[in-house]
């Protein structure tokens, strides 16, 4: 790996282990059983407006989680607080527009709905983020806080501007490589596209070409995948301008889609949001 390697980075790593060690020890001992406060998500149940539920055979297996996902949802049947830190892109959130953001949308479900009281919700994403400055900010802006989850968002600008490029790629990948020897569990969230009416063709052409990359990286390395890029292109084309997805900019996501953007990022960690 190209990072530098933190001086506390052994003692991190030493810290989260003996943490967990002493959590399952616990539930050992006392006898207390496992929470599994995750609902499982069933994809073939859910229908479009209009259409009818389509009906899932009976006994299909679901297919077993791997990578990333499995862990998720190891940390969610456990007892043990948990860290989620999200970063990259702030998808252009203001706190001066008195809204919640999807951050906020994400906490409120994981401590209210999922009674995780005690699981840590932080946020260091910033406008205009790009994975080259988190790179090289990661152990500031993420690993001095011993997360167990990492929500990576690359940002919408520089996939128009880079998403082309090879550097793109290579950076994301190694970046999540680097997360992962440092114990984190990683999603990687595809950028919500622009209403059609801002969407320029030469710029969206390299924005199709990052969220491609976004994928391959995720399968690559057994990272967790929320495809909001895929999800919001089809709600556009099924509901157009009635999706209310986007702010007046046409570029950055409304009060519902920060909402959208949540619940997107819960079906991916195979939790149910209402």
């Amino acid at each position: 790996s190209a990072y530098p390697i933190a001086a506390s980075r052994s003692g991190r790593r030493r810290r989260m282990l003996a943490m967990q060690v002493s959590a399952d020890f616990d539930v050992a001992s006392t006898g207390v059983a496992v929470i599994n406060s995750r609902v499982p998500v069933d994809p073939a149940s859910e229908s479009l407006p209009g259409q009818t539920p389509v009906s899932k055979p009976i006994n299909t297996p679901a297919p077993p989680l791997v990578g990333d996902a499995a862990r998720i949802q190891e940390l969610l049947d456990n007892v043990q607080p948990r860290t989620w830190v999200f970063t990259g892109d702030n998808l252009g959130f203001d706190v001066r527009q008195a809204r919640r953001g999807w951050v906020e949308h994400f906490s409120d479900f994981i401590q209210e709905r999922l009674n995780r009281t005690q699981d840590m919700v932080l946020n260091s994403s910033i406008a205009s983020s790009t994975i080259a400055g988190l790179r090289k900010d990661v152990e500031w802006r993420v690993l001095r806080f011993q997360p167990d989850v990492v929500l990576i968002m690359p940002s919408q600008e520089e996939c128009e501007a880079d998403g082309d490029r090879n550097e793109f790629r290579d950076a994301l990948c190694e970046l999540v490589d680097y997360l992962h020897e440092e114990g984190c569990t990683v999603v990687l969230g595809t950028p919500p596209c622009p209403a059609p009416a801002h969407s320029i063709e030469t710029t969206n052409h390299s924005l199709k070409t990052a969220v491609s990359r976004i994928r391959s990286v995720a399968t690559q390395c057994d990272a967790v995948l929320a495809d909001n890029y895929s999800h919001w292109q089809a709600t556009l084309q099924r509901e157009g301008a009635n999706a209310n997805l986007h702010d007046d900019s046409g570029r950055q996501p409304s009060a519902k889609g920060h909402r959208e953007l949540a619940r997107r990022l819960l079906k991916s960690l195979n939790v149910r949001a209402s």
